[in-house]
């Protein structure tokens, strides 16, 4: 026989461990890659959504330029990044639990 039981054992255990490794990162860089897009369309959709008139016509930027009509498209897309990013958030902590009960199982 090649191995002894506690030989195999240890070998099993470091698989394991690789492939929970390789499966995190991989998760990670999903969560990465997810955040630089959504990232990249906030950008976009800053630029699109409020339209031509709101480019440096307003003169200020203490809050009182949200009560223009051009800027729909700014709360717009402020509610849709919080909402998008709780989204994220949430995702990232269940990730987390489910990491911490497999390691809290072995």
């Amino acid at each position: 026989m090649k191995y002894t039981s506690d030989e195999a054992l240890k070998e099993i255990m470091l698989r394991s461990e690789r492939i929970s490794r390789r499966k995190d990162q991989r998760t990670c860089r999903v969560l990465s890659a997810a955040a630089a897009g959504l990232f990249a369309l906030l950008i976009f959709m800053i630029a699109i959504l409020p339209g031509r008139g709101a480019s440096s016509s307003f003169g200020s930027v203490y809050g009182s330029f949200l009560l223009r009509q051009e800027s729909g498209g700014y709360i717009l897309v402020a509610v849709i990044a919080f909402l998008v990013g709780a989204a994220v958030a949430l995702l990232c902590l269940r990730r987390k639990k489910q990491i911490n009960d497999k390691k809290d199982k072995q």
